[in-house]
């Protein structure tokens, strides 16, 4: 791929606007084919390191926040292969923005990669954007930058990963799920994927990647609908027909609930063939629909052979006065749903040292208990290790390390998760090996020396008590992004 060419973009807000965004060659991150030890462990990776044309190294941390959503379709290229489209949604507001001439500029890298069942890596692509505003203000949590790129592949199993790298604010976060691409049959009727889109319309523009016969097609990877985007908009494509003199197809559409029951019946099409292959374009209103899951299916029969076929699509609908409906979709092992306003709120809380600033001021600035509630379904959900499971395992791992600290260094002025030494070992987890300095006379103070071994190829982390009330500060750590003061002995205990 050519990654200088601009890409039509996307920004989702009450409409989709389309802009035009430059975008430069990925030199400054490592290449596409770096991500390939990342597999099996990406969500859990907390740092990846590049290095500049300059020779400057650059650290990025995992992002505790999932900032784009990834999709995926897959068309005919020709008999035998298909042309698998890989897709993502960026969180505008979410980016870090710098100071540019004229206004500000949020810059990103993203990478696409394609592996096999065996985890070989078998295509790999990787640009960097530039995206402008006038300032800050214009840009929102609600606004989408969406990203495509185009493969073709044989039928098979793969995997696809995605990786997005906010280069201003130095985090960044992989998305990795398996994919089965069927074979499309050549000889009866056939459907590919069904393209949920926030937009579709005919253009004489050349759009890159996000043209399908003629149409500008903006896909949303999100395919989440309501007040904001009541219209879905769907592409997909219909093969094989039989092109007799008279011939006549229709396409019977439905959209169903979670239980796939009918609760939005569409207009029936019967129409006349005017080729063997080609495109059912439509779309309709989610007015009606209450926040949820629901399916798209398309059946389509060619009433000259009577021969069916059919497809469907997931999407959901969200409405914010409707904010509890959701939550129990995001995973349904949490039990946030029940929580209560005040257990919402201290749960926030006490999770604080696994945002970034940025993140932290976003929360704080949430006045709605519905979004509150919505975005902390949404932050166990980003960091679900295994989303096979029926449980979070990262959530459960931290809620006992909260009840640890909590025990053992929590006291009549404030909690153990709210202290420095309750802060590390909700990070870190149990040190490797303590030395403990009780009370001395001779020193005054007493300290406290963690060592974790398995960090960073061994850290160390220093708690003074100071006023010898037990209630130890961190003065001195070795680890990377920790207050580091290699001269604690003499200034805290001399």
């Amino acid at each position: 791929m050519n990654a200088t060419r601009s890409l039509i973009r996307g920004l989702l807000a009450a409409v989709l606007l389309v802009a035009l965004a430059a975008s430069v060659p990925a030199q400054e991150m490592e290449s596409a084919d770096s991500m390939a030890t990342e597999t099996g462990e990406t969500r859990l990776m907390d740092t990846i390191q590049a290095t500049t044309e300059d020779g400057e190294t650059l650290e990025f941390v995992r992002s505790q926040i999932k900032f784009f959503t990834v999709d995926h379709a897959a068309l005919r290229y020709d008999k035998s292969r298909l042309q698998l489209e890989a897709y993502a949604l960026i969180d505008r507001g979410y980016l870090g923005v710098q100071p540019v001439e004229g206004g500000v500029q949020a810059r990103y890298e993203i990478t696409f990669q394609i592996r096999d069942g065996n985890d070989s890596l078998l295509i790999g692509d990787s640009w960097i954007r530039n995206d402008w505003s006038a300032d800050s203000t214009a840009r929102g949590s609600g606004q989408k930058i969406p990203e495509l790129i185009r493969y073709v592949v044989e039928p098979g199993t793969y995997r696809i990963a995605t990786r997005v790298v906010d280069l201003v604010s130095k985090v960044f976060f992989i998305e990795e799920y398996p994919v089965t691409l069927d074979s499309i049959p050549t000889d009866e009727v056939a459907i590919s994927s069904i393209i949920l889109a926030s937009r579709i319309e005919k253009t004489e523009d050349d759009v890159g990647e996000f043209d399908h016969n003629g149409l500008l097609v903006l896909p949303n990877a999100e395919r989440m609908f309501g007040q904001t985007n009541p219209q879905v908009y769907y592409y997909a494509e219909i093969y094989n027909l039989s092109s007799e003199p008279g011939s006549r197809y229709t396409v019977r559409r439905e959209v169903l609930n979670d239980r796939r029951e009918v609760v939005k019946p569409l207009e029936p099409k019967d129409r006349e063939v005017m080729a063997a292959d080609l495109a059912e374009v439509d779309g309709f209103n989610v007015g009606t629909l209450r926040t949820g899951s629901y399916i798209l299916q398309l059946i389509v029969t060619d009433q000259t052979t009577g021969q069916t076929t059919s497809n469907e699509r997931s999407f959901w609908v969200y409405r914010p006065e409707e904010a509890h409906r959701l939550v129990p979709l995001v995973d349904p092992g949490f039990d946030i749903a029940a929580l209560s306003k005040e257990e919402v709120n201290e749960e926030l809380k006490r999770i604080r040292y696994l945002m970034t600033d940025r993140v932290q001021d976003r929360v704080d600035a949430m006045r709605d208990d519905d979004a509150r509630r919505t975005f902390l379904a949404r932050f166990w959900a980003a960091n679900d290790p295994d989303t096979s499971t029926a449980y979070n395992e990262f959530r459960e791992e931290y809620q006992r390390r909260l009840r640890i600290v909590n025990d053992r260094y929590g006291s009549l002025q404030r909690d153990g998760w709210n202290t420095d030494r309750g802060r590390v070992y909700l990070l870190n987890g149990e040190p490797s090996y303590i030395e403990d300095h009780p009370f001395d006379s001779d020193i005054g103070k007493a300290y406290q020396i963690w060592e974790y071994h398995q960090l960073e190829g061994g850290v160390v982390f220093v708690f003074v008590d100071r006023n010898n009330y037990g209630d130890y500060v961190q003065v001195h750590s070795t680890k990377r992004g920790e207050i580091n003061n290699p001269s604690w002995y003499q200034l805290e205990l001399r």
